[in-house]
């Protein structure tokens, strides 16, 4: 009878090369499946329209980020978004809510914020604001952050509001 066992390899290196730290998949593996999809995967999430829901908001977007290298820029990007859809819009009021967006495309990746309006229209100022002033530069750190940003929509529907970064040629 011949024994049949398999043939474990004499030498650890070529095991250790195919593995990655545990619990995380490998880069090129997630970059293989977002190029499966032509417009990339888009995951979204509502939350309640309460402060305590901005660091659920990081941690989902750090979830969904974390192996890009732009993921901690998201998630200060994806909490100054939602702290101001809660200080400035409908969203942080009783029954409010927001909606949290990830778009990953193998070009690019966007974080979008939705809002229930009605308020204030997002001003992503160019200039610095003054030293005195309170607020003011969440939205010039966002721009500064990301590659590209915008919104859409008005204040009896809502908005949108977005940033996106773009990401280097795999």
């Amino acid at each position: 009878m011949t024994d049949i066992a398999p043939q474990l390899p004499t030498s650890a290196a070529p095991i250790t090369a195919a593995r990655h730290a545990v619990g995380k998949p490998r880069p090129e593996l997630i970059h293989a499946m977002v190029a499966l999809r032509p417009g990339g995967l888009i995951w979204r999430r509502t939350f309640l329209g309460h402060l305590d829901q901005v660091s659920h908001a990081r941690r989902f977007v750090r979830l969904l980020l974390d192996d890009s290298p732009c993921g901690k820029d998201a998630e200060l990007i994806v909490s100054e978004l939602v702290s101001n859809a809660l200080r400035h819009t409908s969203s942080g009021q009783a029954h409010g809510s927001f909606i949290v967006e990830v778009i990953r495309k193998v070009t690019s990746i966007r974080i979008c914020v939705y809002d229930c309006g009605w308020g204030g229209t997002p001003k992503f100022r160019q200039k610095h604001s003054a030293l005195s002033e309170e607020g003011g530069r969440g939205l010039m750190i966002v721009a500064a952050l990301a590659s590209k940003v915008g919104y859409r929509g008005t204040q009896a529907v809502g908005h949108v509001v977005w940033a996106q970064f773009d990401l280097p040629a795999q």
